[in-house]
């Protein structure tokens, strides 16, 4: 549990750090800085991969990766960098990305938190009813602060569902939130 909640903390902290970006940057100038940002994370993953090891890099990412993800070193990370790449190079309204980025930084990672505290009932592989319930409401409460309530509680809602696809949830949930506050402004 606690290795997951320095997890979600860091999935936090770096969101946080995109949604600050977007709004003092712009969406174009973020996806350069993100994409630069990525080129740099796989060329560390591949060199820590073949055994060179980047001291501080190295020791973050032993300590927020799951034990699964740690034979494709910073596999994690990689999937939410290029969630908000695709996210901002297909949507280009910064209240669109910034609604996007707020369901897929803060939704998913409450829902994780929920569902390791409060999950009981199974939906798809590990995820839970709890876990999703608590990534919408957390979700609705960042939205509700940028759009109207009903289409926070869309956005919200169809955004953390797209979390159960069998895809990863990095690529599915930024996306679909931002499909359905495109079709609903």
């Amino acid at each position: 549990m606690r290795q997951e909640l320095l997890r979600q903390f860091v999935h936090f902290l770096f969101g946080s750090m995109f949604i600050a970006l977007v709004v003092l940057a712009g969406v174009d100038q973020t996806l350069f800085v993100l994409a630069g940002v990525a080129v740099l994370g796989l060329v560390v993953s591949f060199l820590i991969r073949k055994g060179i090891r980047t001291p501080l890099l190295h020791n973050i990412m032993q300590i927020v990766e799951r034990n699964y993800e740690k034979t494709s070193p910073g596999k994690g990370a990689f999937m939410f960098f290029l969630g908000a790449i695709v996210l901002m190079f297909f949507f280009k309204e910064q209240a669109i990305v910034v609604g996007a980025l707020c369901v897929a930084v803060y939704g998913d990672a409450a829902s994780t938190i929920f569902g390791i505290k409060f999950g009981k009932h199974k939906l798809a592989g590990k995820k839970t009813l709890e876990g999703t319930l608590g990534g919408i409401l957390v979700s609705l409460l960042f939205l509700g602060v940028l759009f109207d309530w009903w289409v926070a509680l869309l956005a919200a809602g169809v955004g953390m569902l797209a979390e159960l696809l069998p895809v990863d949830d990095n690529l599915t949930i930024p996306v679909v939130a931002a499909v359905v506050l495109t079709l609903l402004l």
